[in-house]
C-alpha cells in the first residue's frame, strides 16, 4: 500500500480537503474526491492545472510547463504532481505562471 498525504488545495477562496496516495498525481486525487480543479492537457505541458505550494513538496519530474525556477518557489502543475508530503496549495494559478514566464499577455 503506498504512503498517502493530505491535501488542502484552495480554489476561489473555498477550502477542499482530500488524501493522496504518493502513487498518484494530486490532480488524479482531487478528481476521486469530487475536487473541481481546473485541468486540461494532463500531461505537464500547458499551465491550466498550475497550482502555489504554500507547505510540503511534490516530485513533478514531468511538469515541462513550468520552469525550474518557478518550481523551486513553490508553483507546480497538479496533472503530474506525486505528493511527497502533506500539501497546501493555491489552485488556479494559471494566469500567474503564464506571466512569470512569458510576460504579460497581450
Amino acid at each position: 500500500m503506498s504512503e498517502s498525504f493530505t491535501v488542502v488545495a484552495e480554489l476561489s477562496g473555498t477550502m477542499h480537503t482530500f488524501s493522496c496516495r504518493a502513487d498518484q498525481t494530486v490532480l488524479a486525487a482531487a478528481e476521486l474526491a469530487g475536487v473541481p480543479l481546473p485541468s486540461s492537457c494532463c500531461s505537464g505541458v500547458c499551465t491550466t492545472c498550475a497550482a502555489k505550494l504554500s507547505e510540503g513538496t511534490v516530485d513533478q519530474s514531468e511538469a515541462m510547463g513550468v520552469k525550474a525556477e518557478l518550481q523551486a518557489e513553490g508553483y507546480a502543475l497538479l496533472c503530474v504532481s506525486y505528493p511527497r508530503s502533506d500539501l497546501k496549495l493555491l489552485a488556479g494559478q494559471e494566469d500567474a505562471v503564464y506571466e512569470l514566464q512569458f510576460g504579460q499577455f497581450q
